[in-house]
Order: structure tokens, then sequence, then C-alpha cells
């Protein structure tokens, strides 16, 4: 595991798990939010996310979180891991939920300075319509990549909890 993407339903805990991830293996966690968002919640154009998610796929090792659609075949084709977090949409709005009540009025780590974080019914909209890609479309499409998936927190933790305990030997 040299370039992981990670992708879910928002609200799963994608970004948290990345963190955790580049903690116990030592492998930057990049972020999709911040290279899409400015401050304020202002988009970058898709000529800007483009030039700073190419700069970053050119790095020897990262762990990416985020969906972004769009994007994702190019992701991929430089990945050669996948982490599915693939969740219950009820867990993933209840994760919304938890991640505003911890960080409402200010920025989560994982987020571009100055995205204060608020409550935004069309984002929980979003995760109710949220489709994840066709898993055996993408096994297809990309045979370098491992694929993982996770179906629940505890599933997540457990298979941390391993993976820490080999970069600790």
């Amino acid at each position: 595991m040299e370039r992981i993407c990670i992708i879910g339903c928002p609200g799963s805990g994608k970004s948290t798990l990345a963190s955790r991830l580049a903690a116990a293996t030592n492998i930057p966690a990049i972020h999709l939010d911040q290279l899409f968002w400015k401050e304020n919640w202002v988009q970058r154009t898709d000529e800007e996310f483009d030039e700073l998610l190419a700069e970053a796929l050119t790095q020897p090792r990262w762990i990416m979180d985020g969906n972004f659609a769009r994007t994702l075949p190019l992701r991929l084709g430089f990945a050669d891991t996948l982490i599915v977090y693939d969740l219950p949409k009820w867990r993933s709005v209840a994760g919304y939920f938890q991640r505003l009540r911890r960080y409402r009025g200010s920025t989560r780590p994982d987020m571009t300075e100055g995205c204060a974080e608020k409550l935004d019914w069309e984002f929980v909209g979003y995760i109710l319509k949220f489709k994840r890609p066709d898993l055996a479309a993408l096994r297809r499409e990309f045979p370098q990549l491992t694929i993982l998936r996770l179906h629940s927190h505890r599933q997540a933790e457990s298979w941390l909890a391993q993976l820490e305990k080999q970069f600790k030997s």
C-alpha cells in the first residue's frame, strides 16, 4: 500500500480513516476537500482542482480520501489500493450530524481553513441519494487495485488495529 484511495458515502468517516491510516503508516493524507474548496466554501474551478490533483498524484506515496466522481478513474489509475467505506446510509447521516455537532462554526481538520461546518440540508439529501461506484466494474477496469470494502466502523477499527501492529513491528 503506497497510493491509497478512500471512497464512500459522505459522512461515513473517510477523512477520519485517512488521517488514522496516515498516522499508522506514515503515508501522507491528501484530503480532496482541501484541494476542491477555497475559503468560505468557494469552489475551485475544474482547472484549478485538476492542477492541484495532478501535482498530488505524482507524489510517491499518498492516502487520498474523497469521492469526486469525475476524477475517480484518474486517481484509480495511479492507486494500488482502494478502500470503500460502505456504511448504511443512516450511519452516514448520523456521522454527518456528529461531525456537525463537533465542528459547528469551526473548520474541521480535513477541510480548507475558513470553511466553517454548518447545517446543510441539501448535503443530507446528497448523502441519502449517494450511490457508490460499481465495484465489479472497477475491478475489471483497474485490475492492479487491491480493493478493501469496510461495512462498519467496528470493521474499520479492527483492520486499523491489525495494520498498526504490522507497522509497529
